[in-house]
């Protein structure tokens, strides 16, 4: 009895916290006289630090234990957790028929798909669609992209981007499962995707010592500050265009 008022108790609070979000959207994605460059530069340093002592090495210890089938099967499964949000948004766009599709493509892979472990609407059915975010809505709704930031462990955002990356997780089905934290899936959904990309991008365990080497001489590059945010208010340009 006791988890159930609380299970009841807690959906009302995340509704609230969920608009409050949004709220604070509105309030502050707005153009920033200047970008905070000092926290930004200092973050940067030091995800830049994590991504090559504890990132990397930790995608190498799971790129031994996770073949590249798994790693394929782990992708799919994210992505299609990620179908209720593009769902979402591509209605609050008005984007029918995209919503149609990613509403399809969520149905299919949940179960032809084993849960989503296999894309079955992609390899099979070629059913295709672009993600679609809230904050991609936002910005079609005309609010501005606001500061650019940059935080510890979970890189680049805009104020736009950050609301919206918070309120999308609200969407993923593992933050409906009671008692769950709010933000924790999308926050452990974060990590295991940087871990599952980083071992992606490495050559199998079985690969030839030169590709290793090729790998280890070609795994990073760092834009300057500048041109990394220039990059990334362009590429959100982009994809509120799409």
């Amino acid at each position: 009895m006791r988890r159930t008022d609380a299970s009841r108790q807690a959906s009302p609070a995340r509704a609230v916290l969920v608009g409050a979000v949004l709220l604070v959207a509105l309030a502050a994605a707005r153009p920033a006289s200047a970008d905070p460059d000092g926290f930004n530069k200092l973050n940067l340093r030091f995800n830049q630090w994590l991504l090559s002592h504890a990132l990397e090495p930790v995608a190498r210890g799971y790129q031994w234990v996770m073949p590249k089938w798994g790693q394929r099967r782990v992708v799919d499964f994210m992505e299609n957790l990620e179908e209720p949000r593009d769902i979402v948004n591509s209605a609050l766009q008005a984007k029918g028929k995209r919503a149609g599709v990613h509403t399809g493509r969520f149905i299919v892979n949940t179960t032809l798909g084993v849960v989503g472990f296999y894309d079955f609407a992609k390899g099979v059915l070629h059913w295709e669609a672009s993600p679609e975010t809230l904050d991609e809505t936002l910005g079609v709704w005309r609010l501005p992209s606001g500061n650019y930031l940059i935080l510890p462990m979970v890189g680049e955002f805009s104020t736009r981007s950050l609301v919206g990356w918070v309120g999308d997780g609200a969407l993923n089905p593992l933050s409906w499962i009671p008692g769950v934290p709010f933000a924790a899936p999308t926050f452990a959904a974060y990590i295991l995707r940087s871990e599952n990309l980083l071992a992606q991008g490495m050559p199998s365990v079985c690969a030839p010592e030169g590709e290793w080497n090729a790998y280890k001489q070609s795994r990073y590059k760092f834009e300057p500050y500048d041109v990394g945010r220039e990059l990334f208010y362009k590429d959100q340009a982009e994809r509120v265009a799409e």
